[in-house]
């Protein structure tokens, strides 16, 4: 083999050594618990553990697109398929806080349309 090679396969480990002694096993875990006792104690009396951080954040959020819908209308006694077509100011609402309203589901009532109530007074000069 060559000899620049040789040191890439070569690896070395270290000693490990196990030592039965009630002494230092006591030692051992009493440290353990003394260093787990300090963090702890340091959390619970912190309240760390419950620490919230001040939100910074903006989401703005932009709804685009066209919705497609056809559906079949009765007109002097035929089928015929109507096409609609919405854009966005036809399929979400004003904003209610800090949200907004996509509408999923459309029905339609026969001859209603957009507008005043005629109930509804009107201001002067309308």
């Amino acid at each position: 083999m060559l000899s620049c090679c040789t040191d890439a396969f070569q690896y070395e480990t270290s000693k490990v050594a196990r030592i039965q002694s009630v002494n230092y096993g006591t030692l051992k875990w009493v440290c353990h618990m003394i260093v787990f006792s300090y963090v702890s104690f340091a959390l619970v009396s912190d309240k760390l553990y419950q620490r919230k951080e001040p939100l910074i954040s903006s989401v703005h959020t932009k709804v685009k697109g066209v919705a497609e819908v056809e559906e079949e209308v009765l007109e002097n006694g035929q089928k015929k398929v109507v096409r609609r077509v919405f854009d966005t100011a036809d399929y979400t609402f004003p904003l209610q806080g800090n949200s907004f309203f996509v509408m999923t589901n459309f029905l339609k009532t026969d001859d209603q349309v957009q507008g005043l109530c005629p109930e509804e007074s009107r201001p002067e000069g309308v």
